[in-house]
């Protein structure tokens, strides 16, 4: 995750209260805290239902799974907690469709994380307005005007999805999550421009990667992929709202290339690269862990079997991914801003090489 804003204009909103705790530096004393330690935020597909249909669902939500109960969720919430995971995000499937998500997160509340719930916002509505306050942001996936409902297979989804945004708006930091492809490409501006008009304090724009549903095709190519990074970058030196990019890793040196401020360069040493099994880890609705949310096809083993630190810790490709550099192969392994980035190594891994080119790094840096 790139926080654009932060690069260009030294400055954030939700980061800075979620991630910073309101340090207004240009390098948080709490990230530098954070990124000295093998303790990851967590990602939590919790399940695996869902009420839309999604395109390019990463997830293959609406597959029926085992589900962990309650007080099985429970229990890894206070393993995660004992080994002092500082923020945990719920998402799924659509996680509101588990009747005791409200619950799981007081849960985590009160072992000292922050709690996070991605969301596509169709649930939402006034009743469970006052219950989202356990959460310390809401993310809200918006995929285009037009394009939106065709993106999740519903009738309405745009509407419901704008409606839960406003009322979440109204009593928790909130943001949008857009991912890009061939397909919403142009209507990007158009959901930036919703986005401040009301009032939203972050955008997250997300790279698509191979996975689930999703595949290379349904992607744009890499000279749309600068024209997006460019206007991405003329918003971000706008006040009101912080844009993040997320899974591309190459945003950040595309950054310090056309600005060339050594600051950005010493920020990406702490929040630069992919973050998979360093600094992010994801749990599945079974209790598996992974690298990622994108990456299922690889276990590193099951939490009601181990404990999360021993799975952490100890298993062999997380210990790789935390020294790529080491194993980086072709134009990553010859890149000069190898440490800072790496590419982003699912991708890089569907596309026939783990170790070799992501395919979605749009520079040169010879």
């Amino acid at each position: 995750m790139i926080s654009l804003s932060k690069l260009i204009s030294g400055t954030s909103t939700v980061s800075k209260e979620l991630t910073y705790g309101g340090d207004e530096s240009f390098i948080p004393e709490k990230l530098v805290d954070f990124s000295s330690k093998q303790i990851p935020i967590v990602v939590w597909n919790i399940t695996n239902r869902c009420n839309l249909n999604c395109v390019h669902c990463y997830a293959k939500a609406g597959f029926r799974a085992r589900e962990l109960s309650t007080e099985e969720c429970k229990k890894i919430i206070a393993d995660l907690s004992s080994f002092k995971v500082p923020l945990l995000l719920f998402s799924g499937g659509e996680p509101l469709l588990r009747e005791d998500i409200f619950e799981l997160a007081e849960f985590a509340k009160k072992r000292k994380m922050k709690v996070v719930l991605s969301t596509n916002g169709t649930l939402i509505n006034k009743d469970s307005a006052e219950e989202l306050k356990v959460f310390d942001y809401v993310g809200i996936s918006l995929d285009g005007i037009k394009t939106h409902n065709l993106f999740r297979g519903i009738s309405g989804a745009f509407e419901a999805s704008v409606n839960g945004l406003k009322i979440a708006n109204e009593v928790v930091l909130t943001g949008i999550r857009f991912t890009l492809t061939k397909y919403n490409f142009l209507e990007l501006p158009d959901v930036v421009k919703l986005a401040r008009d009301l009032e939203i304090p972050r955008f997250c724009v997300y790279h698509l990667v191979p996975s689930g549903k999703a595949s290379f095709k349904d992607d744009i190519d890499n000279l749309l992929r600068r024209r997006a990074i460019d206007y991405l970058i003329s918003e971000a030196e706008k006040d009101g709202m912080e844009i993040l990019t997320v899974d591309n890793p190459a945003d950040g040196i595309y950054v310090y290339l056309k600005m060339r401020d050594e600051k950005i360069l010493d920020f990406l040493k702490y929040r630069g690269g992919d973050s998979s099994g360093v600094r992010l880890v994801c749990i599945d609705c079974e209790g598996n862990v992974h690298p990622n949310q994108f990456w299922t096809d690889y276990n590193a083993g099951n939490l009601l079997k181990r404990d999360f630190e021993d799975i952490w810790l100890n298993d062999p490709l997380f210990k790789m991914l935390r020294e790529k550099e080491k194993y980086l192969q072709e134009k990553c392994g010859l890149c000069k801003f190898k440490r800072l980035c790496g590419g982003f190594r699912v991708r890089a891994y569907r596309n026939g090489n783990l170790w070799g080119w992501d395919p979605s790094c749009y520079i040169s840096t010879a």
